[in-house]
């Protein structure tokens, strides 16, 4: 029975996928935001499987830093829904987006996260901003010892580029 289950779903995910090679793109982002009152910046190195017009599987690691905060490093992977509208040859367009993901980070920041926003794109050049949602799973310190809440929501802008395999 595991044999007929594993590959119904291997089958069902490439019938599903029906990608090339030009589907996969690559980014690095930088964000800043406000965070429990405090302010951070993000850097981020994403891999996006766009599996569909309309979903795409975002892999990235990233690195969280601000003055007053503990450096978090780890990886967020989300699955994105969208709606984008470009012009022929992508050089102008608008995207908006929004789906559920996991962090797994240090620093006790392993969450589970819902993220929404929008995006204008021009030639390779991508800016944006939206906000994001975290439910911590463990009990976190600031670099003072106070303690942090387990729920947050962080606003953010963010300015990316990237390319496609």
């Amino acid at each position: 029975m595991k044999k007929q289950i594993s590959l119904l779903a291997l089958v069902s995910l490439l019938s599903l996928s029906n990608t090339s090679l030009a589907d996969v793109t690559y980014d690095v982002t930088g964000s800043s935001g406000t965070r429990d009152g405090e302010s951070f910046s993000e850097v981020h190195l994403g891999l996006n499987w766009h599996v569909s017009d309309w979903f795409n599987w975002r892999n990235s690691v990233f690195t969280q830093f601000g003055s007053k905060m503990k450096t978090v490093n780890g990886l967020d992977s989300a699955a994105l829904f969208n709606f984008q509208a470009y012009t022929e040859g992508r050089g102008l367009g608008i995207e908006f987006f929004a789906g559920p993901g996991v962090r797994l980070a240090s620093e006790k920041s392993n969450a589970a996260f819902g993220k929404a926003g929008v995006t204008f794109a021009l030639a390779g050049i991508r800016l944006g901003g939206g906000v994001q949602t975290f439910h911590y799973l463990e009990d976190r310190v600031d670099e003072d010892g106070n303690t942090l809440n387990k729920d947050e929501t962080q606003t953010f802008i963010t300015i990316s580029g990237g390319g496609s395999f």
